[in-house]
C-alpha cells in the first residue's frame, strides 16, 4: 500500500508540472494603468462559488509586479491592495455605436409590419393584373385576351371555383398541434384583419377533417 501511494504521489506531481508548463503557455500578465476602471472579484461566502464581480472600481497605483492599490469606495476600506488574480479589466461599453452598411440607393428596412392587403385593395377585376416583364408585348396581349375571356376565373383577391377540385391525402396522420404563444400587440391587430378578410372572401371553405 505504501509503495501504491508513493507511486500516485509522484504521478500526480508530474501531472501538476505537466498543466503547469501548459497554462505558463497561454497566460499572460495584465497590466493596469492609474485611473482604469476593473472588476474587483469578492469573497462574500464560504465557498468558492459564493465569490461575485463588483465594480467597477478604479485603480489608484500600481504598487507591484502584481499587485494594485484600488479604491473599492467602501467607508470601512475605501483603499486596498489586490492581487492582479482578483482585477479583470472593465470596458464601459456605453459610447459604442453600431453601423448597418447598406449599398448605395437601397432602401432601408423600417421595423413596421408589411402591408398585406395592398394588392387586395382593389376591385378584383383583372384590369390590375399586371403580365410579367419576362414576356414579349404579343404574350402579354395573349395573357389580357385569356383574362378578359377567363374572368370568372382569375381574380386579384382569391375565391372558390367549381371547375376544379383539389384533394389533400394525409393517410393515417395525426394533426401535429402546435404550442400556444401570445402574439405581440402591434401584430395581433393585422392577424385579426387577414383572419377576418378571408372568411368574408370565404376562404378557406369548412371542412370536416381533423386538420
Amino acid at each position: 500500500m505504501a509503495e501504491c501511494m508513493k507511486k500516485a504521489t509522484k504521478n500526480l506531481q508530474a501531472s501538476q508540472e505537466l498543466q503547469k508548463q501548459r497554462h505558463d503557455q497561454k497566460v499572460f500578465l495584465t497590466v493596469y494603468q492609474p485611473g482604469q476602471g476593473v472588476w474587483v472579484l469578492e469573497h462574500v461566502g464560504p465557498r468558492a462559488l459564493h465569490d461575485k464581480w463588483s465594480g467597477p472600481h478604479i485603480i489608484v497605483e500600481k504598487k507591484g509586479e502584481v499587485t494594485y492599490l484600488v479604491n473599492l469606495g467602501s467607508p470601512r476600506s475605501p483603499l486596498t491592495i489586490l492581487h492582479v488574480n482578483s482585477l479583470k479589466p472593465y470596458y464601459d461599453r456605453a459610447d459604442l455605436t453600431l453601423f448597418m452598411a447598406t449599398d448605395e440607393g437601397q432602401e432601408e428596412e423600417s421595423d413596421s409590419l408589411p402591408d398585406l392587403f395592398s394588392n387586395t385593395a382593389a376591385d378584383g377585376s383583372v384590369d390590375g393584373v399586371v403580365p410579367a416583364g419576362c414576356l414579349t408585348e404579343s404574350q402579354k396581349e395573349d395573357c389580357r385576351i385569356l383574362l378578359g375571356q377567363f374572368s370568372e376565373l382569375f381574380f386579384l383577391v382569391p375565391d372558390q371555383t367549381t371547375w376544379c377540385e383539389h384533394t389533400i391525402d394525409t393517410g393515417d396522420s395525426l394533426p401535429v398541434k402546435s404550442k400556444i404563444y401570445r402574439q405581440p400587440n402591434h401584430v395581433r391587430a393585422c392577424i385579426k384583419a387577414e383572419v377576418q378578410k378571408m372568411l368574408d372572401d370565404r376562404l378557406p371553405p369548412p371542412t370536416p377533417g381533423k386538420f
